[in-house]
């Protein structure tokens, strides 16, 4: 994630944007042993580590209510996408594509939290933009998934 892009969702603050380069780390750590790109023990072991840390860190702590249930749903809809990813079924398979950066949501949701009270106007001015740079990233000039 880019750190001025963070810094601007969480309009600068440090315990906020710590929080989500931990989340970064550990979404990210946990798709590639998924695509077993890094599947030895270690790497599982250290993701596991990250969990501690992440699930720990002050931020979460603060909005454990807030946070916990975005954290179980971007489980989830991963485990969707992980499992309809290679899928037979054209409409499961597009929607996996859309569906495998549902991380962003806890970014968003950081950023409501950070913003309260005008939490609405701050996520539409994030949103859009953060969609649009997740799928360009993660697709090439034509449109297929990276």
């Amino acid at each position: 994630m880019d750190n001025a892009a963070v810094s601007r969702a969480c309009l600068g603050n440090k315990e906020a944007m710590a929080f989500l380069s931990i989340w970064s780390a550990y979404v990210h750590a946990i798709d590639d042993i998924i695509d077993g790109d890094r599947d030895s023990n270690e790497d599982v072991l250290k993701a596991f580590a990250m969990a501690i840390t992440l699930y720990s860190h002050p931020f979460y702590l603060k909005n454990l209510e807030a946070l916990r249930q975005i954290a179980v749903n971007c489980t989830n809809c991963y485990a969707d996408s992980v499992a309809w990813e290679k899928s037979d079924v054209p409409w499961q398979k597009e929607w996996a594509d859309h569906y495998r950066h549902i991380g962003q949501e806890m970014v968003l949701a950081v950023a409501s939290i950070c913003a309260y009270p005008s939490s609405y106007e701050h996520l539409r001015s994030l949103s859009q933009e953060w969609r649009t740079v997740c799928w360009a990233e993660h697709h090439d000039q034509s449109g297929k998934p990276k």
